[in-house]
């Protein structure tokens, strides 16, 4: 999977007031988001990422952070991949049908 920095997304002063909530510099938001990457690749289940997420000391709201970038990055995941399988369909059928002929 393509590694996605949502952070990036963000304008300097939305960038700004999430470090002004977790009283953090960007730097650590950088390092909350290589977090969140990598409970995202380590875990397979919504279980293990909230277990692996509680586990690593973070307050409320690093945790929280951490949550909803790693729901981002499965839903970019899963999104992925139904594309990819449509893709495959498509590609079958196409070639099926062209087979026939």
């Amino acid at each position: 999977m393509t590694s996605i920095n949502k952070l990036e997304e963000l304008n300097e002063f939305e960038q700004e007031k999430i470090c002004h909530l977790l009283e953090c510099n960007f730097d650590d938001l950088i390092k909350l988001s290589d977090q969140a990457e990598k409970v995202f690749k380590d875990t397979d289940t919504t279980y293990d990422t909230l277990m692996k997420i509680l586990q690593q000391g973070n307050n409320v709201r690093e945790a929280a952070l951490i949550g909803i970038l790693c729901g981002k990055l499965i839903g970019f995941s899963e999104a992925e991949s139904k594309i990819e399988e449509d893709i495959k369909e498509r590609l079958f059928k196409a070639f099926k049908h062209n087979r026939s002929l």
